[in-house]
């Protein structure tokens, strides 16, 4: 029966858990109102409780419920550890998934503590004896009772239990009902055995235990809710407790009359029997006589197990007989004890002072009581309480009986009360924090030097009430909340107070006020006072960094979202528009980096002033990162006041920065985006930001505003992205080629790899529409790949040692293992390296020169040929040409289609012919369309050529080739 009410104990608990739980990760306001509000269980509490419940259900199971009630502990001892470090370990967000909502998910320090004892009562249920189990228990069931107590009577100092933290009260429930499960599990044993008991013990029991702990509980409510109801005062309600307890003692005193009644006649008739029983023992002396050795027997184990030393002297004081606790507290032998030995067994410290007293007692027969210490054989201290008395026959002292107390344990007690008070004054004394004890009418009892350094001499703190060091509250200032501290039991709290100190200075200073217990009741309060000036001026300046620009001053993204939340806000209920203007500064990295970053600073300082100079006073002008500003600017009643006020920034921002000696210059590229109230303010800071990249796309130096027109741009860019990152998995990168002939021969030499894209639902997607995507998003590599391998495989099959030329994109060659992927695919196809062509930009040559020197290298000594695409269309092409060893040089297009009819264009081509000539180098010639053009370049003495009059690009590796005029 007790096993299955244990069972169904743990169960509700578990429930109860499961409840609280659930609440957690539904949210709060889901809960039953019993597990709901201020006082719910927290998560990690909750999920011990239910491994509690787990394992009294498990009990024979005994390796699962040994490690569900050892986690239980560790839950509990991780907790208190971190209260007593002062660390976060991270206990308290074991479960994931779960919000807050700035609560403090750590349990309070009675619950780990709680289940520290709860989780090893689980693990010494499973131990032969039970008398760790039933402690341990106890000691759960009493913090969780000191919490009920505290939360019937409206105590806060017990549901706080020690000043920490608050235990729930679902929490201290569950915890009882945990308790009394665990005592369930072992029926037999305490104080549930003796209420089982069907004796005298369970009888007397039974009755009175329902009483005794219901009672005191009943009328303690009854007389703090008479007294609150104002039936009665505290004098009469103290009366009335009294009565009603010495009524209730008077009734447990007749009860017990009548028991001790009964038991009298019992015992009449006993003597009666015994009478008649005197008759028969008279014949029966050896029977009574063993009897007496019987007797005798039991009151020498009695002395031999006695918890105290039990010893008995001669007159003279010489030890005859002791008991096993005397000799495991000196140490000796009972051989060593004989006689006079016993005084070895005291402390040298001790002796001559105890001989001297103890020989005057044996002098004058009287009792002798005095504390001592024993130092045994392997130098162990016991300190004893020694208490003798006389035995007296006839008048005459013929022996001592004397027992011995350790009271090691109390004397240890004692010293280290001593040590804590001598701490606490040296502590009060020398604490850097001014420190005062305050009776419970406010008036200054102590002070340490400390507080007067902040308050004055003694004089006007001492006998003065606390008020009189702090200056009045100003009910609108920071840390300005008080409670009246000495009204009520409850003071401990903490507030920010201002001070004059003795130099008339103005300090901020922290005041924690606790409670210094007398007894049960607070006896007085111990103020402690902290100067936080220099905290506060730095918490103000870590405010104003935490939303402010350190460079320029100007407000942050943090504090520009929320103005900008403001403007929409106030949009919607006027009715006026919102523009955002994003501003990324062109040209500042060649400020940073041809005049240092600390002239790059300067710039941005004034760019910012005179930012704010040409902006509205209403509007804010923020600084979000690098060179981008964004100005807000509310209440914009048409869009042309925005452009007017975009042209006179892009004026400002242009005009020479002179720092010093220098003088820097830069422009603005300003996107611009308008909103209404119910627009978004991430929304329209990102519509203004892609504004700004959109007016930098269109030459840099203007403003962009964002329309429908710019989305949709966007979305198909967007769209392009997205679909162009699955490209290469889904195999929808194809290679074309388009021939290369000999113009001199009429021959084919080569073909030129063409990245094409097969996208479902559009087709045939050309590289203009997304090479330069893919560069930007990173994609370039896997496309390369593919085009790569693809060329390589298809130019093995080709006869007559044809080469292959493959377009390289700057980002992909400028890579560290561009060589080893050549290297791979030419392993993989079988294609000689002398059959395959490299084209490279001009602008991948440029960068070349600093970051891809050594690959140029690596593919030279490879043997596959290089060649830079669209020559002619750089900056540096001449200058750059020695720094690399190239084998051909391809004239750009715009060169070749108008050969025929521009004097420029055909002067531009002879100078590449006769450049690439003197450098022994081949050139081809792109975009070939008439036989005019082919004819012209055969006469300038250009060697290969391409382009639509040959043969247009196709996915064959060798299209048809029309020679043909």
């Amino acid at each position: 029966m007790q096993l299955l009410l244990a069972r169904i104990s743990a169960a509700v608990t578990g429930a109860m858990g499961l409840i609280v739980l659930a609440g957690w990760y539904l949210g709060a306001s889901n809960l039953p109102d019993p597990f709901a509000g201020p006082w719910s269980m927290k998560p990690t509490p909750a999920l011990a409780l239910i491994m509690l419940s787990l394992a009294l259900f498990l009990l024979e199971r005994r390796r699962l419920a040994l490690v569900l009630g050892l986690a239980v502990a560790l839950l509990g001892s991780l907790t208190l550890a971190e209260y007593v470090l002062g660390v976060t370990l991270g206990v308290d967000r074991l479960l994931p998934g779960i919000a807050y909502g700035g609560q403090d998910p750590r349990m309070a320090p009675a619950t780990a503590v709680s289940l520290i004892l709860l989780g090893i009562a689980v693990c010494a249920s499973l131990l032969p004896r039970a008398s760790w189990m039933i402690g341990l228990a106890f000691g759960s069931l009493t913090v969780s009772l000191l919490a009920l107590l505290g939360y019937a009577y409206g105590a806060s100092s017990l549901y706080s239990v020690g000043g920490y933290t608050s235990m729930a009260l679902i929490t201290a429930l569950a915890v009882a009902f945990e308790s009394v499960s665990i005592l369930l599990t072992r029926p037999d044993n305490g104080l549930v055995g003796l209420l089982r008991d069907p004796g005298s013990s369970g009888r007397l029991l039974r009755p009175v235990v329902p009483l005794l702990l219901l009672g005191p509980f009943v009328l303690g409510w009854l007389r703090l809710w008479g007294q609150r109801q104002g039936w009665f005062d505290t004098v009469l309600g103290v009366a009335f407790l009294i009565a009603t307890m010495t009524v209730v003692g008077i009734g447990l005193s007749w009860v017990a009359a009548r028991r001790l009644r009964d038991l009298d006649r019992q015992r009449d008739s006993a003597m009666v029997a015994m009478d008649a029983a005197n008759h028969a023992l008279e014949t029966a002396v050896d029977t009574r006589t063993r009897e007496l050795v019987q007797v005798a027997d039991t009151l020498h184990t009695l002395v031999a197990i006695a918890p105290v030393g039990i010893v008995q002297m001669d007159a003279a004081g010489r030890l005859l007989t002791a008991n096993d606790q005397w000799h495991a507290l000196s140490g000796l032998t009972r051989e060593q004890s004989m006689r006079d030995g016993m005084a070895t067994a005291i402390h040298p410290d001790d002796s001559e002072r105890v001989r001297r007293e103890w020989a005057a007692a044996i002098g004058a027969g009287d009792a002798y009581e005095t504390m001592m210490r024993f130092r045994t054989p392997g130098g162990q201290v016991n300190w004893v309480q020694v208490s003798t008395a006389p035995i007296r026959d006839a008048g005459q002292v013929t022996g001592h009986m004397a027992t011995v107390t350790d009271v090691t344990a109390l004397h240890t007690a004692e010293q280290a009360v001593s040590a804590a008070r001598a701490q606490f004054e040296a502590a009060f004394a020398s604490s850097p924090l001014g420190t005062a004890i305050v009776d419970l009418d406010g008036r200054v009892v102590a002070a340490n030097p400390r507080l007067f350094e902040l308050a004055g001499p003694a004089s006007v703190v001492i006998d003065q009430h606390i008020e009189a060091i702090f200056m009045p509250l100003d009910a609108g200032a920071p840390g300005a909340r008080r409670s009246e501290v000495f009204d009520g039991p409850s003071t401990r709290q903490r507030m920010d107070r201002r001070m004059l100190r003795v130099d008339n200075e103005e300090t901020w200073v922290k005041v924690s006020i606790a409670e210094i217990p007398a007894g049960e009741q607070a006896g007085a309060l111990l103020y402690q006072v902290e100067d936080i000036t220099a905290r506060r001026l730095a918490e103000a300046r870590v405010e104003h960094l935490a939303f402010h620009d350190p460079l320029t001053n100007l407000p942050n993204r943090l504090l520009l979202l929320d103005r900008l939340n403001q403007a929409l806000l106030q949009s919607s209920r006027h009715g006026q528009g919102v523009a955002v203007l994003f501003i990324d500064l062109d040209r500042f990295k060649f400020v940073n980096d041809s005049l240092g970053h600390h002239i790059g600073d300067a710039v941005l300082t004034e760019v910012g002033v005179r930012l704010r100079q040409q902006a509205r006073s209403t509007d804010t002008v923020s600084r979000i990162g690098g060179d981008e500003f964004v100005i807000i600017c509310p209440g914009v009643a048409s869009s042309q006041d925005v452009n007017t006020l975009a042209d006179n920034l892009q004026r400002a921002i242009a005009e020479p920065i002179r720092i010093g000696d220098l003088v820097a210059s830069v422009d603005a590229s300003i996107g611009i985006a308008f909103g209404l109230g119910h627009d978004d303010a991430e929304g329209l800071l990102r519509n203004a930001d892609q504004a700004m990249y959109s007016a930098k796309g269109r030459g840099r130096a203007r403003y962009e505003v964002f329309d429908d027109d710019l989305r949709g741009r966007i979305d198909r860019r967007l769209d392009t992205e997205l679909a162009l990152r699955d490209a290469v998995e889904l195999g929808e990168i194809e290679t074309w080629y388009q021939p290369i002939v000999d113009l001199q021969e009429d021959t084919v030499v080569a073909t030129e790899a063409l990245a094409r894209w097969r996208r479902p639902g559009r087709g045939i997607v050309y590289p203009g529409e997304f090479i330069a995507i893919a560069e930007e998003v990173g994609l370039i590599k896997g496309i390369g790949l593919t085009v790569l391998g693809q060329a390589c495989r298809a130019a093995v099959i080709l006869d007559g040692g044809l080469a292959v030329s493959v377009n390289v994109s700057p980002r992909q060659f400028a890579q560290d293992d561009f060589g080893v992927v050549v290297r791979r695919a030419l392993a993989e196809s079988g294609l000689p390296p002398e059959r395959l062509w490299i084209e490279l930009t001009e602008s991948a040559v440029l960068e070349a020169i600093d970051s891809a020197a050594r690959t140029f290298q690596e593919l030279r000594e490879l043997g596959v040929k290089l060649a830079i695409d669209d020559f002619g269309t750089g900056y540096s092409s001449f200058t750059h040409l020695r720094a690399f060893t190239v084998d051909l040089l391809k004239i750009d297009l715009t060169f070749v289609r108008d050969v025929e009819r521009s004097e420029h264009d055909r002067a531009i081509v002879e100078g590449i012919l006769r450049l690439a000539d003197s450098l022994r180098l081949d050139v081809v010639a792109e975009g070939i369309e008439s036989a005019g053009q082919r004819d012209l370049l055969r006469s300038m003495g250009c060697r290969y050529g391409q382009g639509y009059l040959f043969s247009r690009p196709g996915p064959s590796p060798l299209p048809v080739v029309s020679f043909d005029s």
